[in-house]
C-alpha cells in the first residue's frame, strides 16, 4: 500500500510539474507579446510627437524586415476639413518613389529580351531623341534610369500642365512629340544639356517619364494596364493605381500646399511614369518586400535575381546612383531606396542592404522634416 501511495505521489507531482512548465512558456509568450505591443505604441507615440513637433498634416508609415512586415500605422489627418484621420490603408500620391515602379516594370521587359538596357531608345519610338549637341551619340534605356541621358528638366519645368481632378487627356504620344519634336508646343533645344549622353548625371522627371513611354512601346500595353496586370495584381497590390479615376477620393490624403488652389486638390500630370502612382504603405510595402527579396515575395516573382542585382548596380563610375534606386548616404545605414516631393507631398522608400530592414513613409505635406522619423523606424526594425 506504501508503495501504491508512494507511485501516486510521484506522478501527481510529475504532473505538476508539466502543468507548471507549460504555465511558465505561457507566461513568457504573454511577456514577448506585451513587449513587442508596448514597442509598437512607444513608436507610434514618438512619430506623433515628431508629427506635432514638425507640424505635419499627416504620415502613414511601415517598417519590414525581409519577406515581413513588422509594424504599420499613420498618424494625422488625410483630410483636416472632414476630419477624416490618416490610417495605414490611406492612398497617398508618392511622387518619384513612383520612378522605381516604373523601372521595375521596363527591366521585366528587358528580362524578356523585348529590349536591351544599352539599345538606342529611337529603336522602339514613333520619334528621334536625340541630344542636338551630339546627334550622332544614342540614349539607351540604362542612361535614361540612371540620369545620364543629358535630358534635362529645366525647360520643361516652365509649363503649368497640371490637371485637377481628372486624369490629363494628352497621351503619351501627343506629350512626348510637343516635348521632342521641333514644332511641338514644349519643344526647345534646353530640353538637353551640353553634356553628352552618358557623360555627367543630370537628375531627370522628362527622362524617367520616357521609361513608362518605352514599357508601353514595347509591350503594347497601356502603361498603367502593364503595371496592373504585370507587378500590382500578382503582388496582391489591390489599392494601387496611376489613374485618379479608379480611386475612390474618400481613400486619399488630401495634398497640402499653397501652390494648389484648386477646389479639387487632386492633381495628375502628363509624364506620370515619373511621379504620379497612388498607393498604400500596406500595399507599397508588399513591392519592396519583393524588392529585398531578389525580386519574389510569397512565391509571386516580379523580377529575376540576375535583373534586381543589375538594378542595385552602381552605373557610369557614379557614388550612389544605380537604375533608378540611389544609395543614401546621409546616414551610418547602407540605404537603398529612392526618395519622394511634389505640391503637397513627400515620401521615401529605403531598405537597409545589409540588415533587409526596410521603412515607407509617405507625407501629405511638401517638404515634410521626416529624417527623423525614419530613424525611430529603422531602430525599431533593428531591434
Amino acid at each position: 500500500m506504501k508503495t501504491k501511495f508512494l507511485i501516486f505521489s510521484l506522478g501527481l507531482l510529475f504532473l505538476g510539474c508539466l502543468s507548471c512548465k507549460k504555465d511558465d512558456a505561457v507566461g513568457t509568450d504573454s511577456q514577448e507579446e506585451t513587449a513587442k505591443l508596448n514597442a509598437k505604441k512607444e513608436l507610434d507615440n514618438n512619430l506623433k510627437a515628431e508629427l506635432i513637433s514638425k507640424n505635419i498634416t499627416s504620415v502613414a508609415y511601415c517598417v519590414v524586415e525581409n519577406d515581413k512586415l513588422l509594424h504599420s500605422n499613420a498618424q494625422g489627418f488625410a483630410d483636416k476639413a472632414n476630419n477624416r484621420l490618416a490610417t495605414d490603408s490611406t492612398r497617398y500620391l508618392v511622387a518619384s518613389v513612383s520612378k522605381i515602379v516604373t523601372s521595375v516594370a521596363l527591366m521585366q521587359l528587358v528580362e524578356q529580351n523585348l529590349i536591351g538596357l544599352d539599345d538606342d531608345i529611337n529603336q522602339f519610338l514613333p520619334i528621334s531623341i536625340r541630344n542636338p549637341k551630339y546627334a550622332d551619340v544614342k540614349i539607351t534605356c540604362r542612361m535614361l534610369l540612371s540620369h545620364y541621358s543629358s535630358i534635362v528638366d529645366d525647360h520643361q519645368n516652365s509649363f503649368k500642365l497640371d490637371c485637377f481632378g481628372v486624369d490629363c487627356p494628352m497621351t503619351f504620344d501627343d506629350y512626348f512629340r510637343n516635348v521632342f519634336v521641333s514644332n511641338g508646343d514644349y519643344f526647345s533645344p534646353d530640353n538637353f544639356s551640353s553634356n553628352q549622353p552618358g557623360a555627367k548625371r543630370s537628375y531627370s522627371n522628362l527622362a524617367s517619364a520616357l521609361v513608362g513611354y518605352l514599357v508601353e512601346k514595347v509591350s503594347k500595353t497601356p502603361f498603367d494596364v502593364y503595371c496592373k496586370n504585370k507587378i500590382f495584381i500578382p503582388l496582391g497590390m489591390k489599392k494601387t493605381e496611376w489613374r485618379l479615376a479608379n480611386i475612390p477620393l474618400n481613400e486619399l490624403a488630401i495634398p497640402y500646399s499653397k501652390e494648389i488652389t484648386s477646389a479639387n486638390p487632386h492633381y495628375t500630370f502628363p509624364d506620370y511614369p515619373n511621379g504620379g502612382l497612388r498607393t498604400t504603405v500596406l500595399d507599397l510595402s508588399k513591392f519592396l518586400r519583393a524588392i529585398i527579396g531578389n525580386g519574389t515575395l510569397n512565391g509571386v516573382q516580379i523580377l529575376s535575381p540576375a535583373s534586381m542585382t543589375t538594378m542595385r548596380t552602381l552605373q557610369y563610375g557614379d557614388t550612389n546612383q544605380c537604375l533608378s534606386f540611389f544609395y543614401d548616404t546621409s546616414t551610418d545605414r547602407k540605404l537603398l531606396g529612392h526618395t519622394g516631393g511634389e505640391k503637397g507631398v513627400t515620401s521615401e522608400m529605403f531598405y537597409d542592404v545589409n540588415t533587409n530592414v526596410g521603412v515607407i513613409i509617405f507625407a501629405n505635406d511638401e517638404d515634410a522634416k521626416i529624417g527623423t522619423m525614419s530613424s525611430l523606424l529603422y531602430s525599431y526594425g533593428e531591434k
